[in-house]
This record gives structure tokens, C-alpha cells and sequence, in this order.
């Protein structure tokens, strides 16, 4: 009888590989907004100071590191609805969250990633 064998978890990232891949997505949201998703990925390498090595390993593909990208900046809205939401009287976090997600939306837009 064939026994099943549990599957190690998932090692979490060393701290400068977590490091590398939230620099290469800051440097990414502001060249995409910039330059569309058509930026080029050289010059994202250059600004995160990674190699293109360390780009490719995060982010296999231009679709995965806009993916990632969007995922990213719609994690952020969650987490600051939650903080507003602590830290405010409710029409007072509303109106803060409100302003942000006006900031996300124009910047999305005027980046035509999403």
C-alpha cells in the first residue's frame, strides 16, 4: 500500500529576495504608468539596481509582473480600508479610502494596464 507523504511548506523568501521583488514592482508601477505596459523591462532592471536574472525569476513573463503589478496595488487598497476603518469614524475612512481609490484608478488608467 502506497502511503502518502506530506508536502514540506513552502520556504518563505530570503530578506533580500523579498527586498528585490517589492523593488522591481515599485519600479515597475511607476514605468508602467509612465510608459504603458509596453515599458521596457531593461530599463526596469536598471532602476531596481537587479539583475535581469532576479527579474525573470519573480517574474517569468511581462504578464506575470503586471499581473503582480495590479495584485499588489489592489492588496494595498484592502489594507488601507482595514487601517481607515480602525483609525476613523466611518464617513471620515469612507471619504480617505474614497480619495485613494481615485488616485488607483487614475493611475491605472493612465498606465492602460488594466
Amino acid at each position: 500500500m502506497a502511503r502518502k507523504t506530506a508536502k514540506p511548506a513552502p520556504r518563505k523568501p530570503r530578506t533580500d529576495a523579498q527586498r528585490n521583488r517589492e523593488r522591481i514592482l515599485e519600479v515597475a508601477k511607476e514605468a508602467f504608468t509612465r510608459y504603458g505596459a509596453s515599458a521596457s523591462l531593461d530599463d526596469i532592471v536598471n532602476e531596481a539596481e537587479v539583475g535581469a536574472g532576479t527579474l525573470y525569476r519573480h517574474f517569468p513573463t511581462r504578464d506575470a509582473l503586471i499581473e503582480a503589478v495590479y495584485r499588489t496595488e489592489v492588496e494595498k487598497l484592502a489594507a488601507a480600508e482595514r487601517k481607515l476603518a480602525e483609525s476613523m469614524p466611518p464617513i471620515e475612512a469612507l471619504r480617505a479610502w474614497m480619495l485613494l481609490f481615485v488616485d488607483y484608478i487614475a493611475t491605472s488608467r493612465s498606465s492602460r494596464l488594466y
